[in-house]
């Protein structure tokens, strides 16, 4: 049995490992730190998958979570672990392909910026889509303390905008999710997915920014939501957080909203849900038990109302003031037609938001024309509203700062995301549980890149060849980092996948 994990030059290489649990009961995949500490990355359910990035050094151990019975331990290149019905561990050669980008969708880069978070997408997303982000950026954060901007900056949050013809994990950032098993599916079940302190890319989709033939969310904006958990993951300080989860407890206990609706589901989803309501982002209220514009969120929950006010201000804009179109409200008695396009006579009516504000009115001029450039069309969300309901993945597998993370695919800069070797004693745990970088580890990052998530060690190493910072531990793959420093903009610990 290996006791701990290491690092030395020349040797430790990045990999991929794959683990399935084919038994019938949840198991756990535990990293072996460098101080021979198990730390749980994981938990799988049976029947599902999941892929974790490490290194072919690191030691990992497969217990069952109910028993902590050892099921094995491997430490090697990539492979897949199939923890097997009789309880015993099969390991066999895999390979993690990097998936390859259409020719059609172009570069994937940087196409805007609102407020220092920067705004990314493959050529292909029109701009006026990338101009649509921006502007509400700038119109929900407008209100919000300087020194959470500071920390939304300083903690890489960014915004990946997906085409059209694009899935979630068709982005770079999100691009690890292709290889679960098992449990929702990112690409059927998301067209957006918030960002956290480990994975601090926001995504959403170009017809729901458009609000154009959007088939998903014709009721809501996807943005206002998604990143309304990277501000609560990045922007907020953890007695905020805490101050969050102690409302949602006291909601939750007291009944104050229906507890089947997706607002009660964790604290989390009750913050992006209420932040959608203090814009008016939304027409549907069966995910907030009724809640969906500021006002209605005052009456009900003052607490939560007075967190709203103090994080984005209680100024007077609101999402129909100025959105590209109406929304448009999906009736539960209608259906798609069978060659999948929404049926003409299961068209939805223009959904009136009670906020009042027709489309277009007060818009920006680049907004207006966006929205005189497309009619109004009658749509109808398909099914997939029903289905997806909500479901919001924090990808949070990827760099804790600044990069897209994910693989290195070509022309696709900053899109690798591994642990730095030694990086500050090793990983440490999140407050929910999830293997990646906690607050505070990657503070310095006010000089050379700033933003970029590198910790004092890799920025002082950025020119000359890194070097371990303070309280590194020894033996880092330096050889390693520096041959691919050119293409890193941010790192985790470890990369892990976790369901919200």
């Amino acid at each position: 049995m290996a006791f701990r994990s290491f690092h030395e030059d020349g040797k430790t290489e990045a990999c991929v490992l794959r683990i399935v649990n084919k038994s019938s009961r949840r198991v756990k995949a535990l990293w072996v730190g460098f101080d021979g500490k198990e730390q749980n990355y994981l938990d799988i359910d049976p029947g599902h998958g999941r892929p974790q990035q490490t290194y072919n050094t690191h030691v990992w151990r497969i217990r069952f979570a109910d028993t902590d019975v050892l099921v094995g331990e491997y430490v090697g290149p990539s492979a897949a672990l199939e923890v097997l019905p009789d309880g015993s561990l099969r390991v066999s050669g895999w390979t993690a392909a990097a998936p390859q980008p259409k020719p059609e969708w172009g570069q994937y880069c940087r196409r805007g910026e609102a407020l220092g978070i920067e705004i990314w997408s493959y050529e292909c997303v029109d701009r006026r889509a990338v101009r649509i982000a921006e502007h509400l950026l700038r119109r929900m954060l407008s209100g919000s303390p300087p020194e959470l901007l500071r920390r939304l900056a300083a903690g890489g949050a960014r915004l990946a905008i997906i085409g059209r013809s694009q899935l979630t994990t068709d982005m770079p950032p999100h691009a690890f999710l292709k290889w679960s098993e098992g449990g929702r599916d990112t690409d059927t079940t998301t067209r957006g997915l918030g960002g956290t302190r480990e994975a601090p890319t926001t995504s959403c989709g170009e017809e729901n920014l458009t609000m154009e033939e959007d088939k998903f969310y014709p009721s809501e904006n996807i943005l206002i939501h998604e990143f309304g958990h990277a501000v609560m993951n990045i922007g907020l300080t953890t007695e905020e957080r805490a101050a969050i989860k102690q409302l949602y407890d006291k909601a939750y206990c007291s009944g104050l909203y229906d507890k089947a609706s997706y607002i009660m589901e964790n604290e989390e989803e009750y913050w992006a849900e209420g932040t959608q309501a203090w814009f008016d982002a939304t027409l549907r209220d069966d995910v907030t038990s009724g809640v969906n514009t500021r006002e209605k969120l005052k009456m009900r929950d003052p607490g939560l109302a007075a967190v709203m006010t103090r994080v984005y201000g209680d100024g007077p804009w609101r999402y129909p003031h100025d959105s590209p179109a109406p929304f448009r409200m999906r009736s539960t008695s209608q259906r798609r037609s069978s060659d999948g396009a929404a049926s003409p006579e299961a068209a939805g009516a223009a959904g009136q938001h009670p906020s009042g504000g027709a489309a277009g009115a007060d818009a920006p001029p680049d907004l207006a024309a966006a929205a005189a450039a497309a009619a109004p069309t009658t749509l109808s969300a398909p099914d997939v509203e029903e289905s997806m309901e909500r479901a919001r993945l924090a990808a949070s597998w990827s760099g804790a700062g600044g990069g897209a993370g994910g693989w290195l695919l070509p022309g696709v800069p900053g899109s690798l995301s591994c642990c730095l070797p030694g990086c500050l004693g090793g990983p440490r745990r999140s407050p929910r549980g999830e293997g990646g970088v906690g607050e505070g580890e990657f503070g310095a990052t006010a000089s050379g890149r700033a933003g970029s998530g590198l910790c004092g060690g890799c920025l002082a190493g950025a020119g000359a060849g890194l070097r371990a910072g303070a309280g590194a531990a020894p033996g880092c793959g330096t050889a390693l980092w520096r041959a691919i420093r050119g293409s890193v903009r941010g790192h985790s610990q470890h990369a892990t996948v976790k369901m919200s």
